[in-house]
């Protein structure tokens, strides 16, 4: 029952308050405490293929022609700007010479290609009012504090972070899952490793079989010249990775793990003493149950961008566009992110992909139910909101 009391009005009649309904303590001055918060899963923005990719002895040979200005830059017949990649050269086969007295000397082959640099960018934009405003609001003890918003910095500054943080994810998506023909709501078009992996000049191996597949690859490796002190690494997907770990057992007689074939103390596996890099950008299809493992070689593959992964401050363009219009705010101020780039291969022959790997049994059916969202991650900090 609500609490009354009685007031006395000049005319003595008597006035019946309900405080329940009229009060308003605990509505005003009371803002809700958002300070105790936490992410929903961890941050999906760690892109270890990327990493190396960027890192390769060829990308760090094209990137330094590219910054000192030596790098071969031109426009192609349908106005596209190509970048001309490092001429692969090799010797001829020699001239019949068997019914001659003497050999002639061996001619030189050579064979290049091209990659189309693409423009990457990300816009932020607000009423100039809101500008103005967030560049003084500050947040405090209450707010949604924590890695996007910490105490004390002003709105503009978390949001200018929170920019600058979604250039990076979406710029390192697209380095790993770009093509030039593809378009979502990650993916711009763009020359990204996919596009090269699938260039029908690279080998592909069927991996039901694991341990076949790979054996296949060894044979390869073996007569590749040089190909014990490459840069070679395996891309693969963490479920394929399980997949794979999960065959690479030691033999049921001789007690010994399959040929060319090492584990550590921590369960990680090498093969020829390659290791394997754990990346969610790289296929992997849960509904199938497959994966997908990618051969790669940073002495033919490699990356070049425009600036860093969070662009510097000559890639940042700021504008203002003015309206008489007060409805629309009578101004908007726009922040724009920019980078360009392409990852290439120069030589198809050392990279290979296996298809097709069939993931882990244990990994199937209802395992994984309601974690769609971390297994091919489409925003750093996936969040799982529940509906009836």
């Amino acid at each position: 029952m609500p609490t009354f009391a009685t007031s006395v009005l000049e005319n003595n009649s008597v006035d019946i308050v309900d405080f329940a309904k009229l009060s308003n303590i605990g509505e005003i001055g009371m803002a809700p405490d958002f300070s105790q918060n936490q992410l929903a899963n961890d941050f999906q923005n760690n892109f270890p293929l990327v990493q190396w990719l960027l890192s390769t002895s060829r990308s760090r040979q094209i990137q330094t022609a590219f910054n000192n200005g030596s790098a071969q830059i031109h426009r192609d017949s349908s106005g596209e700007l190509n970048i001309v990649l490092p001429w692969e050269v090799g010797t001829t086969l020699p001239e019949d010479t068997q019914n001659e007295c003497c050999w002639t000397p061996l001619d030189l082959a050579k064979c290049g290609s091209e990659v189309p640099l693409k423009l990457l960018c990300l816009k932020d934009c607000d009423k100039i009012l809101e500008n103005f405003v967030w560049s003084k609001k500050r947040f405090g003890s209450n707010d949604l504090t924590g890695y996007f918003a910490r105490q004390g910095e002003t709105v503009k500054q978390a949001r200018d972070r929170m920019a600058r943080l979604s250039m990076v994810y979406f710029t390192s998506y697209n380095i790993i899952n770009g093509t030039s023909a593809t378009g979502t709501s990650v993916l711009k078009p763009f020359h990204g490793l996919l596009e090269v992996v699938e260039d029908k000049t690279v080998i592909k191996i069927l991996g039901q079989n694991i341990l076949a597949a790979f054996d296949s690859l060894g044979c390869r490796l073996a007569v590749m010249s040089g190909a014990n002190t490459g840069e070679i690494v395996f891309a693969v997907h963490p479920l394929t990775y399980m997949a794979i770990k999960e065959v690479i057992v030691p033999g049921k007689f001789n007690g010994e793990l399959p040929a060319n074939w090492t584990k550590d103390a921590n369960g990680n596996v090498r093969f020829m003493g390659y290791r394997f890099i754990e990346d969610k950008t790289v296929p992997v299809d849960v509904a199938k149950g497959t994966g997908d493992v990618w051969m790669l070689d940073g002495r033919s593959v490699g990356g070049i961008m425009g600036t860093t992964l969070s662009p510097s401050e000559d890639f940042i363009r700021r504008t203002i566009s003015t309206t008489d219009t007060p409805s629309d705010g009578c101004a908007t101020e726009c922040t724009f992110y920019y980078n360009f780039g392409a990852v290439f291969g120069t030589n198809p022959n050392r990279l290979a992909v296996i298809t097709d790997i069939p993931l882990s049994a244990t990994c199937m059916g209802s395992t994984l139910d309601g974690l769609d969202a971390l297994i091919k991650p489409q925003t750093i900090v996936p969040i799982n909101i529940a509906t009836e």
